[in-house]
């Protein structure tokens, strides 16, 4: 993820004076260029340049294709031209006097901005004598940045800003200014963004400006230095730069379902320069600041200057993804979107959900509020064609979001959450209510994450009672290993269970099953190993990590015959930030869930044959086994013999490889159908694999049409089945009784579970509590036992 979404923070400049009046402004930049070297220099170039691009400006296709043939030239003459290309682009001169006073001077780019809506410049510094030190370049004009409104911190409780009612405060912010990338430096105390003087005579970065209004406007920089160089202390320069800032019109969406129905969508909008609106660097929930779309209901509005835009408009996975170009000229504008789904499992009684959202912490912002709430995040589960969001409290912010739960599921309409804040920032969205709205819902539950006992593994905890483990008012005050809170939450009528669960299981073998042992030094499935064998743990959470990682231990303890659920968690914004639902679960239900029944059903199908979990793209949508429908119950056997399994499978990928699908083709971690795809095809293999080993194969053409599929496998012992197209799909395991006899598959997956209990011993047990350290060994003990006796009643090795 880019610098923006992985941990930038966004703390306030530091304001070192008001407008100052007069000063000539240059015309032009034309320095003389002495002594440049010109591998550095184009290298801090094209830095620079790929710095707008990320930021949704980048500079025109022929000024980008004119640099890179000068970066290649690598000469003084290029670097020349390469000067007089970027001038245009450049809003200010920074640099230092002979005697080091700090200057500014105007550049030749156009000085418009667009009413809320962020334009992005270059700066150049000027060092020619390649002095030491820094320099603070800030606006004269108060920011939204000192409210920290992207700060992304780990706090459980974050700390009270100078004012409680921000609105005012914001209303008189009309223009911001945040540094790309900025360096800070600690000066008289206080943490200051700069720009470090290049150790080059010349070097670009990068400045963006929001405008909240409309028409001309000014405002002042200051330009300090904080050098190393030189003892003398220097009164800030200031300047002045008059500012036309562009109308932007409030542009109705129509949006609708393949049924006709209005409904939530994904919206990702760039102009023909590639630049994203509303602009990343400057959003307010219900839009995220860490991703490109928006989600925006039929009726409701985004603001928009006028131009020609690029809308990219989808759904989730199951939906196909429609490009179309708009033009907006007016208030009149409108933005129809008609949404095309290429399959709709529902049709089949089967119901999506994510069971692994967060809406703190991570990307989240700390301020103005410490996440976001649940107006915000059920827009979001809508406009990706969630059945159901389970959003985990977790360590940051823990004090604050456990507000919000209620111990019921809900579907809240998706209101503003905090309208004054929007109001002050001159933002009109109206929300709206759709057709499709009970179709969704939000439950409030936890994740045992930044808790004592989250060395071990994080727990998701799901449909509890009671989000507060007894006697333990502080997240200090909770065990520091599992078992007894997966106790406890077993006594509530709740289901518990390991988060990505690859974490620390990454070993170098690919593959399925493998008998390497993991180094067990994360945050996965490793107390799991010891848990199962005391009958507490009800499932692994996966598709957000490696896929052989997530489901070899999985594997293993299911052919020692226990029995738990593979669940699909996106892990959202922590693993993944860029959408809900990137990990799905699939669940066959005779409805569509909704409020408490339907949440409750819809969590007791997880248990259940029919489930499959993965990214959303492929579908088992109907299974039957020796001619009859796929049971709940086991499958009894006299003895030996063969099952016959046929099921309407779907799957899509894109038609030809593209560099998107190949970038995602390259990502190992995570569910993909890309990944699955057979060379240059449209194929992908359709597994059959028992004990958790291919038995049959069929390659499938993943075109989106469900088809037909049989396969076959001889079954001689007590043996657990799925289905799988790895790594975009894995059904639940059925399982097939033998002569009455319990699953004891493989000798070497119970030596290997044996042996994972000595590592998770040795890594975990000096982080538990001396007072628990008793009963802790206790348990390992007993899963010891376990593991060497199942073992000794495994038939073949």
């Amino acid at each position: 993820m880019a610098a923006l979404q992985s941990g930038l923070t966004r703390r306030g400049f530091l304001v070192l004076g008001s407008a100052f009046a007069s000063g000539r402004f240059c015309s032009a930049l034309e320095p003389e260029i002495r002594q440049i070297p010109t591998q550095p220099y184009f290298a801090a170039v094209n830095r620079a340049i790929q710095a707008l691009s990320h930021l949704g400006s980048p500079i025109s296709s022929t000024d980008a294709e004119q640099i890179v043939i000068l970066t290649q030239r690598n000469d003084v003459a290029a670097i020349n031209k390469a000067e007089e290309i970027l001038s245009h682009y450049t809003l200010a001169q920074l640099s230092l006097s002979a005697d080091g006073a700090p200057q500014i001077t105007a550049g030749n780019a156009p000085r418009q901005l667009v009413e809320q809506g962020w334009r992005m410049f270059l700066v150049r510094i000027e060092n020619e004598r390649v002095q030491k030190g820094s320099l603070v370049f800030t606006s004269g004009t108060r920011t939204i940045g000192n409210l920290e409104i992207v700060s992304k911190g780990a706090a459980q409780r974050t700390a009270l800003a100078d004012v409680l009612n921000k609105g005012p405060m914001i209303e008189k912010m009309w223009f911001a200014m945040e540094l790309y990338e900025p360096t800070p430096v600690v000066s008289g105390g206080i943490e200051v963004q700069t720009i470090p003087l290049p150790e080059i005579p010349i070097e670009y970065h990068v400045v963006q400006l929001f405008s909240r209004d409309r028409g001309q406007r000014t405002t002042s920089f200051s330009l300090n230095a904080l050098s190393s160089s030189n003892d003398r202390v220097f009164h800030p320069a200031r300047r002045q730069f008059d500012f036309e800032c562009l109308p932007s019109h409030e542009v109705q969406l129509r949006i609708l379902d393949t049924n006709g129905r209005s409904c939530f969508a994904s919206l990702i909008i760039k102009d023909k320069l590639n630049r994203l609106y509303p602009p990343k660097a400057m959003r307010l929930a219900p839009d995220l600041f860490f991703q490109e779309q928006i989600y925006r209901a039929d009726g409701e509005t985004v603001r928009l200057p006028e131009g020609e835009y690029i809308i990219q408009c989808g759904r989730g996975p199951e939906y196909l993804r429609i490009m179309q170009t708009v033009i907006i000229d007016g208030p009149s504008s409108m933005i129809d979107v008609k949404l095309e789904r290429w399959i709709d499992p529902s049709k089949w009684g089967l119901y999506s959900g994510d069971t692994h959202i967060h809406a703190a912490g991570c990307s989240h912002y700390e301020r103005p509020t410490e996440g976001v709430g649940p107006e915000t995040l059920i827009r979001h589960i809508r406009g990706e064609a969630l059945t159901i969001g389970d959003a985990l409290n977790w360590g940051p912010s823990w004090y604050y979001q456990k507000q919000f739960f209620s111990g019921n599921a809900e579907s809240p309409t998706a209101i503003l959450e905090h309208p004054e804040l929007q109001k002050a920032y001159g933002v009109t969205l109206q929300p709206q209510t759709t057709r499709e709205d009970t179709e969704s819902i939000i439950r409030y539950d936890v994740e045992v994450s930044q808790f004592p006992s989250s060395h071990a593994g994080h727990l998701v905890l799901l449909q509890l009672k009671e989000q507060d483990y007894p006697d333990a008012p502080l997240i200090e005050d909770w065990p520091s290993w599992n078992l007894p809170i997966l106790k406890w939450v077993r006594s509530q009528g709740a289901y518990g269970g390991y988060a990505h669960c690859g974490l620390g299981m990454e070993v170098e073998s690919t593959e399925l099953p493998n008998y390497e042992i993991p180094p067990m030094d994360s945050i996965g499935t490793q107390e799991a190993i010891i848990d199962v064998t005391h009958g507490y743990v009800d499932f692994l959470s996966g598709c957000d990590s490696l896929p052989v990682a997530e489901l070899n231990a999985w594997y293993h303890m299911l052919n020692c015959g226990f029995r738990m659920a593979m669940l699909g968690e996106t892990d959202f914004p922590c693993m993944s930030d860029g959408r809900m639902g990137a990990g799905r679960s699939y669940v066959k239900l005779a409805t569509r869930p909704n409020g408490n029944l339907g949440y409750t059903s819809w969590i007791a199908g997880l248990f259940k044959p029919h489930q499959y979990c993965g990214d959303g793209r492929s579908h088992i949508l109907e299974c039957r086994v020796n001619g009859k429908p796929l049971s709940d119950s086991d499958l009894v056997l006299e003895s030996g013999g063969n099952i016959n399994v046929e099921v309407l499978v779907a799957a899509r990928l894109e038609p030809k490889l593209t560099s998107e699908t190949k970038a995602r083709r390259a990502n190992e971690s995570g569910y993909d159908i890309e990944k699955a795809r057979i060379g240059n095809t449209q194929k992908v293999p359709l597994e059959l694999i028992v004990n958790g080993v291919p038995a049959a194969t069929v390659n499938i053409v993943a075109d989106g049409v469900p088809r037909i599929v049989r396969l076959k496998a001889n079954i001689t012992r007590s043996s657990w089945w799925a289905l799988r197209i790895l790594p975009s799909l894995h059904t639940h395991p059925s399982f097939v009784q033998v002569d009455h006899k319990p699953i004891r598959a493989s000798k070497r997956s119970a030596e290997w579970c044996r042996a994972c209990v000595d590592k998770v011993w040795e890594v975990k047990s000096p982080f538990i509590r001396e007072s628990e350290h008793p009963e802790a060994a206790a348990a390992f003990e007993h899963a010891r036992k376990i593991y060497e006796k199942i073992a000794t009643e495994c038939e073949v090795a």
